[in-house]
């Protein structure tokens, strides 16, 4: 067995925890929807069980944070002496027969209370009362324990491909860790000099990288982004909507404007965007831009290694096929810009430069003033790919995998989206206080499909 040793955050999985605030919570979470037809005698107890075995098998889910006096430094992981899975694995319900709306007020709610610093930052809601006998599961992660890539892959251990439960689950090999030491106080002081040593050159080659990475934009690229009624400071409040898209459809279209699925995933968020705007009256005369998360991932690991850029979403252009187009420019080129290593972000500027004392005071007044700040994007919107073939978790089969991200500042709705099977699954998060109509946008996507799809044929379209 490999010899224990201290486990220090990354500055990658630390600024989660140091962008948190009272109305912002750092974890991410999915509601799945079960068919238990296919599992008979399928209930809470059994599904508990079944989870708390499984999750027995990724060490890091039975650890806990120590953080260091004031913050100066990044945290610590340490065994939770007292941890048993079965503990985070709860039940609740819905009022019978309930429908997905009801389910996703409750997930919304759930979402929006913060996990126990205390104990192991993760914990599943299991949630009753669905018509048809179907079961809900909201899981919740911290994005310091897992991102959102790593967080589909514990999937692979959760659930299999068959209704017959495997007696011996794939575990991938990054998911199976040693356990940590814990660091004695003068390994958190050497550790502590060591880091704050390191902190100025990292702050120059960051502060380097943002002035190459203006210089280098031509004037058309340095579009100032156009504030929306939802980039305000946010309430500690969630609301949540979904919306389902035909994979094979946006495969299609794939092919029909030899682009990228995300290419035209991003173009649907865009025009549904688009649309429910102007129904509101609230349409800019600028492009939209949503900041897109992008794994730099390199082989299997539990960390985050993402980065975040920029992409218009060409929202000021009315035909949606060259809009599709604009959008396939767009993100090539801000992909280019991190393959070469030009790409400046924020929040890994902030990680890497800041101890995380101070990093929480900068996001603290970046959130005090965002209604007055240049937003760097009016929404996130990010692209999960889950699998192609049914799950099953206990031999009950996944109908559905909705996910559910985090807002960030001045950001008040975000646009995640999962691949699972035939379709896509599309998880609005919004902070309802701004945006109180959440299922009026979802309700966008078919219609912003059905667009694209026009186009592609060559019927000439028209704006509603």
């Amino acid at each position: 067995m490999p010899a224990r040793t201290v486990n220090q955050l990354s500055d990658g999985d630390a600024i989660f925890l140091s962008m948190e605030t009272s109305n912002s919570a750092g974890h991410v979470g999915a509601v799945m929807v079960l068919d238990p037809t296919t599992s008979p005698g399928f209930g809470f107890e059994r599904l508990r069980e079944h989870v708390a075995r499984r999750l027995s098998l990724v060490p890091r889910f039975g650890w806990k944070l120590r953080r260091t006096l004031f913050d100066h430094d990044r945290p610590y992981w340490v065994e939770a002496g007292d941890y048993d899975p079965r503990d985070h694995v709860v039940r609740t319900a819905v009022p019978a027969p309930g429908n997905d709306r009801q389910l996703a007020a409750l997930t919304a709610r759930l979402h929006a209370q913060p996990l126990d610093p205390t104990r192991p930052l993760w914990e599943i809601w299991i949630i009753e009362g669905l018509a048809d006998g179907r079961i809900g599961m909201y899981m919740k992660t911290h994005h310091a324990l897992v991102d959102g890539s790593g967080g589909a892959g514990l999937m692979a251990v959760l659930a299999d491909l068959s209704p017959e439960p495997s007696e011996t689950p794939f575990v991938p090999d990054a998911y199976v860790e040693t356990a940590p030491a814990t660091p004695s106080a003068l390994e958190i002081a050497s550790r502590s000099l060591r880091n704050a040593a390191s902190r100025p050159g990292r702050f120059f080659d960051h502060l380097g990288r943002g002035v190459r990475s203006l210089a280098r934009r031509s004037p058309a690229q340095q579009t100032e982004v156009p504030k929306l009624f939802f980039n305000e400071p946010i309430s500690r409040r969630r609301g949540f909507a979904t919306a389902r898209i035909d994979f094979e459809r946006v495969r299609d279209l794939k092919k029909h404007f030899d682009v990228t699925v995300n290419d035209v995933v991003l173009t649907l968020v865009g025009s549904a965007m688009s649309r429910w705007l102007r129904e509101r009256g609230e349409q800019p005369e600028a492009s939209l831009v949503a900041m897109c998360p992008v794994s730099t991932r390199e082989g299997d690991s539990m960390g985050n290694q993402i980065t975040s850029m920029a992409v218009p979403l060409a929202t000021d252009v009315s035909d949606p096929a060259a809009r599709l187009c604009h959008v396939h420019e767009n993100a090539r080129a801000a992909k280019e810009e991190v393959a070469d290593g030009t790409h400046f972000d924020w929040t890994a500027a902030l990680g890497e430069s800041m101890a995380p004392a101070f990093t929480q005071l900068v996001v603290r007044a970046a959130y005090s003033a965002a209604d007055s700040a240049p937003l760097p994007g009016n929404f996130v919107v990010s692209n999960v790919r889950a699998t192609p073939t049914p799950l099953y978790l206990d031999g009950a089969r996944v109908e559905s995998m909705m996910p559910m991200s985090i807002l960030a500042v001045g950001q008040g709705l975000n646009v995640t989206v999962v691949s699972y099977t035939d379709h896509i699954d599309v998880g609005i998060l919004v902070d309802p206080d701004l945006v109180p109509d959440a299922w009026e946008f979802a309700a966008q996507f078919d219609r912003a499909l059905e667009e694209l799809e026009l186009a592609a044929e060559g019927v000439v379209y028209r704006a509603a």
